[in-house]
């Protein structure tokens, strides 16, 4: 019976992948976060980290219901998945601690919801109960300060509620700064500690991502996932445009690039100036009449 079960709630589950909209926009680029637990097999050892209790769950139990970014082109590093009666979504804060991730728990949640009853076909507006899998909502905070809360909530955090007899949506989320010794969370926060201390010495280039893999390797963290191939271009990927931009500009002083950008310029400049000469003009008139300004 459990089998049958689970059977249709893997079925039921998939259909949030179905998008609402067949024309969402591409799905940006992975970063780790995403990338390392779109694999079962870490995606189970997830699980079992946030609950150590339940020794009867497998990698076939889990649907991994993920959402691609509906709103924006910039890549957050949002997860989701069903194992069970479960719907499991869990963020990643990168940069500074702000209460604003509690609404795009709640935005993601109504999105996953959305799919998650239009596409098995479930009518809300009947008078049957609509069933459907319970939130368990995280944060993880691997840069979290000492003093981040335990849990967050709408309510409380945002609204600064009092009276719980008031009517009102809450949203309720559960802050992870670390996992227990050695599981996939305290992996997971190591490697980002490690990454940060090695941008920290040697600022967003091939070199912090090289040393990062080397040492998490030679540490045991996220070993065996490290070794893969696509890991630096995924971590590089990861970085905002704006650091791209730096390590782009500084590999371009490294290898002479802007130096024979310069070059190129000033010769145009001379040929620009030479031809105004000739027919009598300023550089300045020449450009304008010329269509180059």
């Amino acid at each position: 019976m459990r089998e049958d079960n689970t059977k249709t709630q893997k079925k039921m589950a998939e259909a949030v992948l179905v998008p609402l909209d067949k024309k969402a926009n591409p799905k940006s680029k992975d970063g780790v976060f995403c990338d390392l637990f779109k694999d079962p097999k870490y995606l189970i050892q997830l699980y079992y980290a946030l609950h150590p209790e339940d020794d009867t769950a497998s990698i076939t139990d889990i649907t991994l219901v993920t959402l691609e970014n509906q709103m924006l082109r910039t890549q957050y590093n949002d997860l989701g998945f069903i194992i069970g009666n479960r719907l499991m979504i869990l963020i990643e804060e990168q940069t500074l601690w702000t209460l604003n991730i509690l609404i795009r728990i709640l935005m993601y949640l109504g999105e996953t919801y959305q799919r998650y009853i239009k596409n098995n076909g479930l009518d809300v507006y009947g008078t049957k109960k609509v069933e459907f899998p319970r939130p368990e909502l995280y944060v993880l905070c691997p840069k979290g300060a000492e003093n981040l809360p335990e849990e967050i909530t709408l309510s409380h955090d945002v609204w600064k509620i009092e009276n719980p007899d008031q009517i009102f949506v809450d949203v309720k989320a559960k802050v992870i700064k670390d996992g227990k010794q050695g599981d996939i969370i305290n992996q997971y926060v190591n490697f980002s500690r490690v990454f940060d201390e090695q941008v920290l010495l040697y600022g967003k280039t091939e070199k912090a991502v090289q040393e990062t893999i080397r040492i998490c390797t030679n540490r045991n963290v996220l070993s065996e996932y490290l070794v893969k191939e696509e890991v630096p271009e995924i971590m590089f990927a990861n970085l905002s445009e704006e650091e791209q931009r730096e390590y782009v500009y500084s590999k371009g002083r490294e290898e002479g690039i802007f130096d024979t950008l310069a070059n190129l310029v000033r010769d145009k400049l001379l040929d620009i100036a030479e031809a105004a000469k000739r027919v009598n003009m300023s550089t300045e008139e020449f450009i304008v009449a010329a269509g180059l300004k």
